[in-house]
């Protein structure tokens, strides 16, 4: 069975095309199972214009919920389970909770693009990357991970190493940090996304790298895994090389969410 949990929708500013489309392109793809992880409502801004382009303002929220949910209807020959990517930022923990648990999702990703407010993968910020110590953000950004895993409101870490989008590497040794990130996941029972679309970014590689995921596998983290795709020609774009990914890494199986639960099944 071909999943794809990691597809967005046009409710936020930055993905284009009609829910519709990206299933069609699924069945096409005899992809079996997807995800709709559209984006959490960014609670931490107040530019509202930032808002609508990154996130599903949350006024828009149940709409986005009720689209998901009719769609199981218009296309039964697919599984279609509802989930959210959600942008981790402390101190908003209970109101992230607190819409969390008003809707049945499936699965909740947890993701950060924000480092204060720096937002780290943007195209936009890519010159604020030149004169920052590398190691530094690095060091940040998994202290954020660490931080949204220990909360126990998420479900899936989606692509966990997001920060090399650009390429920018330290040279320090990172598997200090890929070790508390596996021992925190197999600690909250969460699961990791290998999400291929960093074969699409400027650093040419699957998140997350051969090496965390290795680490991963070693913990027994369950995987599941997806395309992040923002637009219906993308979905299932590079399955078939994360599958290899997987494989390297010596995983056998995916796992399927319902109802916040996960189920294996083999690659």
């Amino acid at each position: 069975m071909l999943q794809d949990y990691h597809l967005h929708t046009p409710f936020c500013g930055h993905a284009k095309g009609e829910m519709e489309d990206y299933l069609r392109e699924a069945l096409k793809k005899n992809i079996k199972e997807i995800g709709f992880a559209g984006h959490f409502p960014l609670l931490h801004l107040k530019d509202r214009q930032m808002i609508e382009h990154l996130s599903i303002p949350e006024e828009r929220f149940p709409f986005y919920v009720e689209k998901v949910l009719s769609l199981r209807e218009k296309f039964p020959q697919l599984t279609i389970r509802l989930g959210c990517e959600v942008d981790f930022v402390p101190g908003y923990e209970r109101k992230i909770e607190k819409i969390l648990v008003s809707f049945p999702f499936d699965y909740v990703m947890l993701s950060v693009h924000f480092i204060g407010d720096f937002l780290f993968d943007h195209p936009a910020y890519l010159e604020e990357w030149k004169g920052k110590d590398i190691f530094s953000i690095y060091q940040q950004y998994f202290k954020l991970l660490k931080e949204g895993i220990k909360t126990g409101l998420f479900d899936v870490l989606a692509h966990p190493d997001l920060i090399k989008k650009f390429g920018f590497r330290p040279s320090q040794d990172l598997s200090p940090f890929y070790e508390e990130i596996a021992h925190l996941l197999k600690e909250k029972n969460m699961a990791s996304e290998v999400n291929t679309s960093g074969l699409r970014r400027p650093v040419g590689e699957i998140y997350p790298s051969l090496e965390l995921l290795k680490i991963l596998r070693s913990y027994e983290i369950p995987a599941v895994i997806g395309s992040d795709a923002h637009s219906p020609e993308e979905v299932g774009k590079d399955l078939d090389k994360g599958i290899q990914w997987l494989k390297k890494a010596g995983y056998r199986e995916l796992v399927s969410f319902s109802g916040r639960k996960f189920s294996p099944f083999p690659l």
